[in-house]
């Protein structure tokens, strides 16, 4: 298995001819000095992390201000190395492109025969993003986000939202229409607690959906919340294993709340 180093970085660099917005630098610059980076140390580690960081920081914080085709690269130079741990500076390029705003949303079926289980309109509120601001991609995995939150409480688990931008490079704005594949609306077919007495069982049953019921996803991060103080210290989300019944629209839930045995030295 690959050695992991730790970058950090101590210097970001940008280039002024490029017209990065001042907040942008600060922004970028803030978020890159404050983490660090654990690759595997093979021989292009470096490169690929120059790669990320331009992509993802840099890029991502550019397409939240509205540039939405913006590019950039990042370049990575060592100042230090301590054993694992080594100081980067980073100089950074980018080209801006035009600055977009919000056009028009729409939300529609991705079957239009199938109408949609939630109204358009609670949709369009749930993306925090109106006409006429700054195009901005965080807002809108935030959305997306919110959307598989509202879909999850109606049973409908496996909801896909299917983005497509149209841009308008003259008016300077981005039309977006999401198609809503809403797939199968799930119901609770059983529920299994293992690792737990009586007692708790009856106690923790009071938080979970009854059989029949439509089946709410988000009562699973719930059930953890309202429980922690009778669950084992060590269990958690992903000690949910989620078995789904396709044919007949059901799913089982099985809560693993066993607790793991101490590991001896």
């Amino acid at each position: 298995m690959p050695a992991q180093v730790r970058v950090r970085v101590t210097r970001v660099e940008f280039d002024l001819n490029d017209g990065i917005p001042a907040d942008a630098q600060d922004e970028i610059s803030a978020d890159l000095r404050s983490r660090v980076f654990e690759p595997d140390a093979d021989s292009a580690y470096l490169e690929d992390l120059a790669n990320e960081i331009a992509e993802v920081g840099v890029r991502g914080a550019l397409q939240d201000r509205g540039y939405f085709k913006a590019t950039s690269t990042a370049k990575l130079t060592t100042l230090q190395t301590e054993g694992a741990n080594i100081s980067v500076a980073v100089a950074i390029r980018a080209t801006l492109g035009l600055q977009y705003r919000m056009g028009d949303l729409r939300i529609e079926s991705a079957d239009s025969g199938e109408p949609l289980a939630i109204s358009p309109e609670v949709l369009r509120g749930l993306i925090p993003l109106q006409k006429g601001e700054l195009f901005n991609v965080e807002r809108i995995r935030a959305g997306l986000r919110n959307l598989a939150l509202a879909y999850g409480r109606e049973g409908y688990v496996d909801m896909t939202p299917e983005p497509e931008t149209e841009i308008d490079n003259d008016r300077r704005t981005i039309d977006l229409t999401l198609r809503i594949d809403q797939q199968a609306q799930y119901r609770v077919g059983g529920i299994e607690l293992l690792g737990v007495n009586t007692v708790a069982r009856q106690k923790l049953m009071e938080s979970l959906p009854k059989p029949g019921e439509v089946f709410n996803r988000n009562t699973l991060d719930e059930f953890f919340k309202v429980n922690r103080a009778i669950l084992p210290p060590d269990v958690s989300r992903d000690d949910v294993t989620v078995e789904r019944d396709i044919k007949m629209r059901t799913v089982r839930v099985w809560f693993d709340l066993r607790v793991c045995p101490p590991q001896s030295n």
